[in-house]
């Protein structure tokens, strides 16, 4: 009898085991947060309110890519400078899980003032801001020739004339954004960038049509006349070293270079104005004749015949350890076509120049 009510007794708390575990509740799955949020412009172009459209979360976390950070829910923010800035926000979930969305925002130094010189005869500029979406408390000019600068709106500046200089302004919000914005300017004004509306293969890395070897190569989209050409395999005007440039070169026995031209013909006719070419050479080393010349039509002079040279627009004579970056202005008083090149003669020994890069500005007016 005993036996018998020991074993009907495990059978009953076996059977009460199994029934509580049956129904015992299974854990509820946590749903990870969706993150969405949208930058939308404020009323300045450093001033940026943010849109969250995220769910599920029980906290934000904004990261702005400046080193500020916010928890609130929709923020605005103010960028103190321009760039490119990450914006990240990250959602957490109420178990710690984690949802992230980037963004990019870029603020241009252009976008927010915009400013341009006049000449005011005598080789003065009035500079003035020729547009703003900014409020500006402070400005900081910097006129790049190693003049005193000023603080005024719109200061006049004397400048030698002939030569470009980088001016910047330095300007400070009213809401305390500090940013810079650069121009080249000259005795004139300031002046656009238009060399890749008029000339091809300007480098920096001048491409080669032709090539022998490891080094020598026919610069493309360039004419070279045969005397330039007397290198190995019959060739010349580009030069595999310092980064693939722009050469003449007798150096070390090579054959003469006499009356050697590279020229090229702008892609258009080039409007009435003022014009600066302006060259940025690796190396130069020069004993004999050596022209930078910018003609009228569709051939550069000879060697002999530059000077006083009524097709010639302008040109630069250069000897010895020429400097490594110089200006030659022209001005364009009918609109026709123009060609720009180079001319030289290297008897002596130990002659050359490496062009790195070219630079065509016209006067902004």
């Amino acid at each position: 009898m005993n036996k018998l009510f020991i074993l009907l007794l495990s059978i009953v708390i076996f059977a009460s085991c199994s029934k509580t575990k049956d129904i015992e509740a299974e854990p509820v799955e946590q749903k990870r947060p969706f993150v969405d949020f949208e930058a939308v412009p404020g009323d300045d172009p450093f001033t940026f309110d943010f849109k969250n459209n995220s769910k599920e979360y029980k906290k934000l976390e904004w990261r702005f890519g400046d080193d500020s950070i916010s928890y609130e829910n929709a923020p605005s923010h103010i960028f103190a400078t321009t760039g490119t800035f990450e914006v990240n926000l990250t959602a957490i979930a109420e178990d710690g899980s984690t949802a992230k969305k980037v963004v990019l925002i870029k603020i241009i130094p252009d976008s927010a003032v915009n400013f341009i010189a006049k000449s005011q005869g005598s080789n003065k500029v009035k500079f003035d801001v020729k547009s703003s979406k900014v409020n500006i408390k402070d400005f900081s000019w910097d006129f790049g020739d190693a003049s005193a600068g000023s603080t005024e709106a719109s200061p006049i500046k004397e400048y030698e004339g002939g030569k470009l200089y980088t001016s910047k302004l330095k300007v400070t919000t009213e809401k305390g954004s500090v940013f810079t914005v650069s121009k080249l300017v000259t005795s004139n004004g300031t002046v656009v960038d238009v060399t890749n509306k008029y000339l091809l293969n300007v480098g920096p890395k001048f491409v080669a049509s032709q090539r022998v070897g490891s080094r020598w190569g026919v610069v493309a989209d360039w004419r070279v006349n045969d005397a330039v050409k007397q290198r190995e395999g019959n060739m010349g005007g580009w030069d595999e070293w310092e980064g693939n440039s722009m050469s003449m070169e007798s150096w070390g026995g090579e054959p003469d270079i006499v009356n050697g031209k590279i020229q090229q013909t702008a892609l258009f006719p080039l409007p009435v104005g003022e014009y600066y070419y302006t060259l940025f050479f690796h190396d130069y080393q020069l004993k004999d004749q050596f022209y930078t010349v910018i003609v009228k039509g569709d051939e550069i002079p000879n060697i002999d015949n530059v000077e006083n040279n009524p097709i010639v627009l302008g040109y630069t004579k250069s000897s010895g350890n020429a400097p490594l970056s110089f200006t030659t202005k022209f001005n364009v008083a009918i609109q026709s076509n123009v060609t720009f090149g180079f001319v030289a003669t290297m008897i002596q020994n130990d002659q050359n120049f490496k062009l790195t890069y070219i630079k065509l500005y016209k006067l902004d007016i």
